[in-house]
């Protein structure tokens, strides 16, 4: 027999034994020791407990067209102020976006600064969250290029259903001294977190279309299910 061709059947046949050696989400070596994974891990906790609260609509319901429309949620628990004066801010949060589908994609770490949110005298930080309305904004959030002012317009969210911002590509709201109400955040820039997301995910992007591990999935999916679940 020829030896060449007898080498190349048995590797075939080794091929067609073995399951393809491509990295899955569950071998993916995420270190979960490290300070990165677990500042990502309680941002995430964090976020999701801000976000049901708002979500429960105890302070206020969120209007329902704001929710159809929202083609991305960025959520950052406990922004803090960088001067009173001057009222900059800072903070870590999570974004999800929906896919082509309409489904919710696995979380963006990300990070705010610059701006102001508007805060009353006295108050030294505010959790936020911002519904993202518009298809450019959204675009801008998942390439990590986001900054509210000029095309990238936002408006104070409400309460009240019958309000509508089909003007604005972002409503803002935030909660201070334990209550939420609109936010004015001209001026904020948001980047993602390439650390917090090499961290979480294993890999030095993340890949927010593809399965992640069982434990971590659970995680995102107890914020993943708040989110709205109608699409406009």
């Amino acid at each position: 027999m020829n030896v060449p061709l007898c080498r190349a059947m048995t590797f075939s046949a080794l091929l067609s034994l073995t399951p393809m050696l491509t990295l899955q989400a569950e071998d993916i070596p995420i270190d979960r020791s490290t300070r990165a994974f677990k500042e990502a891990q309680d941002t995430l906790s964090r976020s999701t407990q801000l976000y049901k609260t708002i979500s429960e609509g105890k302070l206020g319901k969120v209007p329902q067209s704001v929710l159809d429309t929202a083609r991305c949620v960025a959520i950052f628990p406990d922004t803090v102020t960088v001067s009173a004066g001057l009222g900059g801010i800072h903070g870590d949060g999570i974004g999800f976006c929906r896919s082509s589908a309409g489904q919710w994609q696995n979380p963006m770490f990300l990070n705010l600064i610059g701006g102001s949110l508007g805060l009353q005298a006295g108050v030294k930080s505010a959790d936020m969250v911002l519904y993202i309305t518009g298809d450019k904004a959204a675009e801008a959030l998942k390439s990590g290029a986001f900054k509210i002012g000029g095309e990238l317009s936002a408006v104070a969210g409400t309460f009240d259903k019958t309000f509508a911002a089909s003007h604005a590509q972002v409503v803002a709201y935030q909660r201070s001294e334990g209550l939420f109400a609109g936010a004015s955040v001209e001026g904020i820039n948001i980047s993602r977190d390439e650390s917090d997301e090499r961290a979480f995910y294993g890999t030095r992007e993340a890949v927010l279309t593809e399965k992640i591990p069982g434990d971590l999935e659970k995680q995102v999916d107890e914020l993943r299910e708040a989110l709205p679940t109608h699409v406009g």
